[in-house]
């Protein structure tokens, strides 16, 4: 037998599974496994048994982290405010590109999806979130709003990841997707959280194309049934063929090709996982790059970084929403939120610095849209000069755990907060067809502009 010749024990085990492999038999499959599956082997909780499927009402969640500090008040804004236009100078948005929709609000020229959506009323803007900052910091900051410790303690469990530990019933309960490692706000004590990668080839026990392959995988999954081959034989068994039917159970969310762009394709994978039904709650998905001290807006043209984050994120968000089958899209509810706003001031380098409240956003057809919280106050900032916060983020957190997630936000945030009244009931489904009937009628009688913006392709 060669190193790692795993075609010989295969046809092997497959002839006689009850036999028991000799001292250098194992020794040689533990060699093969560890090789072929070490992530796997290391992290085995990632790879429980596949959560059965369970028809349910139950609100799923995704949060999407806009890292690095959005600048909220270009984002969704007063753009024809005189205060706003004389701090940002040549950072201002230009009224006339925006999209108002209402109470002299306006959502910056890229977000012109979401203000379609925040038209129809599926989209509610909290205004004024965050917290007294005790510094600046991108970490410091970013692990208080995740991990939301009610004595604003940074580290340990992380608020969603407290509710998984309690509520979670299946190993997809909650999912990391983007494979960038599970963020803080979805750690627990001991809650199955899986890292869905990018790309299908990344998933241990999917690449089947050659016939090679096909035959480790039955060899490593039949080893997971025995349980006479010794102790650490069996667990790497168990854990490899648990990896396998893991692998096998989201690989369907893999089959059609990925968009390329990265916070596209992995709202897209999020929808498809949450189209398999199998038994997902809550997701996490992440877009980098929002640290806009420079080159916020480039030149004349009104194109830079900040815009063209802005654009991606506003595809993503509806590409997801299109993708989800119609019944699954009646249990979504999305946030997007960012660590900390930017200070009002423009800077010397084109951009914005590290700043303080800033906007929370909720999409989906439970969604009460409108505008929640108050504004804060351009002719009333703090010592600093910056947007004084006007609501906690945890009662924002509050309201996701009481109203979606169903318990108590005490029992996961420490104490009571206050609650908005953002999140309905779910509604019964409709069928494919009748919803979107009624949604081109609805928009047809509402705005002509809006029922062509939302039946042209996103690419």
């Amino acid at each position: 037998m060669t190193e790692f010749d795993f075609d010989q024990l295969a046809t092997r085990m497959e002839r006689d599974p009850s036999r028991p492999l000799n001292l250098m038999e194992r020794r040689r499959f533990l060699q093969g496994a560890l090789a072929a599956g070490g992530a796997a082997v290391a992290v085995p909780t990632m790879f429980a048994e596949q959560a059965a499927a369970q028809a349910s009402t139950d609100t799923i969640v995704v949060t999407v982290t806009l890292a690095g500090g959005n600048d909220g008040l270009n984002t969704f804004g007063p753009f024809s405010n005189g205060r706003y236009r004389d701090a940002r100078r040549n950072l201002a948005i230009n009224p006339a590109a925006a999209h108002p929709v209402g109470d002299n609000m306006s959502f910056h020229p890229s977000l012109r999806r979401l203000a379609t959506r925040y038209r129809r009323g599926d989209v509610a803007v909290v205004r004024g979130v965050g917290e007294p900052l005790l510094d600046r910091s991108h970490f410091s900051n970013l692990a208080r709003w995740q991990s939301a410790n009610p004595d604003g303690k940074i580290g340990g469990t992380g608020w969603i990841g407290r509710w998984l530990d309690a509520e979670a019933v299946g190993q997809f309960s909650g999912l990391a997707i983007g494979g960038r490692g599970v963020p803080l706000h979805f750690r627990g004590n001991n809650a199955d959280v899986t890292d869905l990668p990018r790309r299908a080839g990344a998933l241990y026990g999917s690449k089947r194309t050659e016939q090679r392959d096909q035959r480790m995988y039955r060899a490593i999954r039949q080893m997971g049934k025995e349980a006479n081959r010794g102790p650490w034989v069996n667990r790497v068994g168990q854990v490899n063929a648990q990896a396998i039917d893991a692998a096998q159970a989201v690989s369907q969310a893999y089959k059609a090709e990925l968009p390329e762009e990265r916070l596209v394709s992995d709202m897209v994978l999020s929808a498809r996982m949450i189209n398999l039904n199998l038994g997902t709650r809550v997701l996490n998905v992440w877009q980098n790059g929002y640290d806009t001290h420079d080159n916020q807006i480039g030149g004349n043209s009104g194109v830079g970084d900040h815009a063209d984050l802005l654009n991606e994120l506003d595809v993503a968000l509806d590409v997801f929403f299109s993708t989800l089958t119609p019944a699954m899209a009646e249990r979504v509810v999305v946030m997007v939120y960012s660590e900390f706003g930017r200070r009002v001031e423009a800077n010397g380098s084109n951009g914005t610095d590290h700043g303080t409240a800033n906007h929370v956003f909720f999409l989906g057809r439970r969604v009460k849209g409108g505008l929640y919280g108050d504004p804060p106050p351009l002719n009333q900032l703090d010592d600093r000069g910056d947007l004084r916060v006007t609501m906690d983020f945890r009662d924002v957190y509050a309201t996701v755990i009481e109203t979606a997630l169903g318990v108590s936000a005490a029992s996961v945030l420490g104490q009571g907060y206050s609650t908005l009244n953002l999140i309905g009931e779910p509604s019964a489904p409709e069928s494919a067809l009748s919803q979107r009937a009624n949604e081109i009628r609805a928009l047809r009688e509402k705005n002509a502009d809006d029922y062509l913006l939302l039946h042209t392709p996103s690419f």
